[in-house]
Parts: structure tokens; C-alpha cells; sequence
């Protein structure tokens, strides 16, 4: 397949449009930021629900991962791209318009739905158009976007929440922009990239015919991982409106604050992940879930607003590192045929685990005799932990082969 690809500041705009389809990954889920004021809203309605909110959408997700990463080289991955941004933007933005908490939270599927289209595209466009230290440097940029987009949401969010909460989906009007320059900046050739080309079967040739490549091992160890993690990182976007509240100290704008502020520190950790995975290789992955399981325990052990400030951020930059490091771990041994779908995989494991979420947590919490949302960071802090286990395992388990491809 012939790529045109563009030079000078049309190749940077490329790169931008592919980066900035990052800012989305964690628009939908920032919107825990209003659960606070829904609880306030909606005063007659179980917690199980108003979390909903946030880990419905990852049911949409959880499709549009699969069918998104399986389907990828047939309807294109640029023309992907505007699809999962166009309903992105949709159900984030017209809730503001649906007055019941049920009608909110099913429209936001579709927002989970855009957003599950684009989470595998995010990564592998950067494996399939980028190489070597280009594509290092963007994949760290683009766990930087993921902060960036959360901050930039967050931040517009709580500033409208000082005046009116209700107006707050306002800030998804961000999307709009992001559609724009995905569709004038990502050239056409991006989606022929995986396409199998058909040929006349009297003209077929062996040489011709494509053969099927299965998902490598690693891709199923990453899902795994991905789906433990999500059982325990679900409580960021979850409890910490909530556990705000129940602290009595910090309100919920502060609580958007921090995890705005949170944004701002991913933002920055993901420049330096390259320089850290050139330092100390595919360690970073096992260190990033370290440091994930100490902000965890900072914020559930702690409730001042300095001491949160703290625990978000070692917490954000572990995060920031965790997730390219996935990308990675992933495609190791895909080609640009099912590098979608090994991408999607890895994203799926984690939706499913953010989803059921509240639900694990909620059972956690009958057995023991209760669980607040201020303790569900402990209780996030045992399955990262056992995630962090797994990683190490395999990670140790391979080491001569990490060392070669770090």
C-alpha cells in the first residue's frame, strides 16, 4: 500500500490530529466530577446508581472496543475515528438537556460508545504510521494527551460548576473542535491501512493470499491485567466526589480541582515516559503500578485537601506511565491487521473492570460490613496490587526478551 505521507507542518499536524484523539479517553469518565451534585439532585437514588453514571458508558465502551478493533480495516480507521467522536460528543453533551438521572445515564452510552471506537485507535495509529524513537516519544505524548484531555474537561467543568453544575456538559463542545482536525489532518491513506486487498480468485496467487495472524500471548496477559486494574483504578473516577462529601472537608468543586489537577500531573509524567522506558525498560510497567497503589493509599488514609493533592498526583503519573507501557505490552508481535484488535482487547479488559466496579465493590462492601467511598481507595489498593503481581511474574518470567525489545 502506497502512503502519501505529508511533509513539514502538514506531518506535524498529522501527528497532532492522531494525538489529540487522546484528549477523549477520559472525557466521559471526568463527569464523576457530578456526582456529588447529582446525589444532591437525585437525593431518593441508591448509590449503586448515581455511580452509574460513570460506569455505564463503559458498556458502550466494552462493544464498540470489539466490534471498533475487529472492524477497523474494513470501515477505515480515519472514517472510525469521526464516528467515535461524533457519539462522543452526542451523549456527553446532551444530557444537560434530559431531566431524569436514568434518561442521563443511558444517553451517555453513546458517549461510551465513541469513546470505545477510539480508545485502540488512539494507540494503534501511532504503531501502524509511526517507528522507533518517533513512535516512542508520541506514545508517551499520547498518555500526556490522556491527562491533558482530562484536565481540559475537568478544569472547564468545575470553573462552570462555581456558577451553575447543570451547564457543565458544556464542556464537551471540546469534541467538536477534535472532529475538525481528525478530518482535515489525518490523511486518506490511513484508511487503507490493514485493508486486505481482493483479487479475482483466477488471478490469485499464493503469494497472494493473506494469512491470518493470531493475537500474541502477551495481548492476553495485558487484558487481564487491564481488567484486575480496572476493578481497582475504578475507584478514582468513582468515590472521589463522593468521598469528598462523606470527608466533610472537601467539597465537591475541590474535588474536581484535584482531579483536574490530576490531569495536569499526568500531563506531565507522560513526557518523561519515554526517557523513563529508555532508562529502566519495560520495568516502568511494574513501578507505575507501584506508584498507583501509593497514591491510592495517600488519598484513602488522608482527607485534606493537601494530602489528596499528593496522593492524585503520584497516583496520575503512575497511571500516565501504565497505560503506554499496556499499549506496548499488547502489540508485541501484531502487524497493522490486528493491531486494532490487540489494542482494543487491552482497552476492553479495563472498561470491563471499571464497570462492574461499583457492583464488586458493593458486594466487598456486604461481606465485610461495609465499605465507604472514602476506603474504596484501599480496597482499589488490593487489586492493583494484584495486578502489579502479575505484571512482575510475567515481566521477570521474560526478562531477556524485555531486555531486547526495550
Amino acid at each position: 500500500m502506497e502512503r502519501n505521507y505529508p511533509t513539514g507542518i502538514k506531518f506535524r499536524i498529522f501527528q497532532a490530529a492522531v494525538l489529540s484523539l487522546s484528549l477523549l479517553l477520559a472525557s466521559v469518565s471526568v463527569a464523576g466530577c457530578l456526582l456529588g451534585d447529582l446525589a444532591a439532585e437525585f437525593p431518593d437514588a441508591p448509590q449503586y446508581l448515581l455511580q452509574s453514571f460513570v460506569t455505564f458508558p463503559t458498556i458502550g465502551g466494552m462493544i464498540a472496543n470489539v466490534v471498533g478493533g475487529a472492524s477497523a480495516a474494513k470501515v477505515g480507521k480515519k472514517n472510525l475515528c469521526l464516528i467515535g467522536i461524533a457519539l462522543c460528543f452526542v451523549g456527553a453533551f446532551s444530557p444537560m438537556f434530559i431531566p431524569s438521572l436514568v434518561g442521563k445515564i443511558a444517553v451517555r452510552v453513546l458517549a461510551g460508545l465513541g469513546v470505545g471506537l477510539i480508545q485502540p485507535l488512539s494507540a494503534s495509529l501511532i504503531v501502524d504510521c509511526f517507528e522507533g524513537k518517533v513512535a516512542n516519544t508520541m506514545m508517551g505524548i499520547q498518555s500526556s494527551c490522556v491527562g491533558l484531555g482530562a484536565s481540559l474537561f475537568s478544569y472547564t467543568m468545575a470553573g462552570i460548576m462555581v456558577y451553575d453544575w447543570h451547564y457543565a456538559y458544556c464542556a464537551y463542545l471540546y469534541a467538536v473542535a477534535i472532529f475538525l482536525l481528525v478530518l482535515f489532518g489525518i490523511p486518506a491513506f490511513v484508511n487503507q491501512i490493514g485493508r486486505e486487498e481482493k483479487k479475482p480468485a483466477s488471478v490469485e496467487t499464493a503469494a497472494d493470499k493473506v494469512v491470518k495472524k493470531a493475537l500474541p500471548a502477551a495481548c492476553y496477559i495485558g487484558f487481564i491485567a487491564q481488567f484486575i486494574y480496572g476493578l481497582g483504578y475504578g475507584a478514582f473516577d468513582n468515590c472521589l466526589s463522593l468521598g469528598a462529601v462523606e470527608t466533610g472537608v472537601i467539597t465537591t468543586v475541590q474535588a474536581a480541582a484535584i482531579a483536574s489537577w490530576g490531569g495536569m500531573a499526568s500531563l506531565i509524567g507522560g513526557f518523561f515516559f519515554g526517557f523513563m522506558k529508555g532508562k529502566i525498560g519495560n520495568n516502568i510497567g511494574w513501578v507505575s503500578l507501584v506508584m498507583n497503589i501509593v497514591g491510592f493509599a495517600i488519598i484513602g488514609l488522608t482527607s485534606t485537601t493537601t494530602m489528596w493533592y499528593i496522593g492524585v498526583t503520584i497516583c496520575k503519573v503512575g497511571f500516565c506511565w501504565w497505560m503506554p507501557y499496556i499499549n506496548f505490552l499488547v502489540n508485541d508481535g501484531t502487524d497493522e491487521s490486528n493491531s486494532a484488535l490487540a489494542t482494543s482487547l487491552g482497552f476492553f479488559g479495563n472498561s470491563f473492570g471499571a464497570f462492574i466496579f461499583a457492583y464488586v465493590l458493593a458486594f466487598a462492601g456486604n461481606v465485610m460490613g461495609g465499605i465507604t467511598q472514602h476506603q474504596a481507595f484501599l480496597y482499589g489498593c488490593v487489586w492493583i496490587g494484584i495486578a502489579l503481581v502479575l505484571i512482575a511474574v510475567n515481566h521477570f518470567k521474560n526478562y531477556r526478551h524485555y531486555q531486547e525489545i526495550a
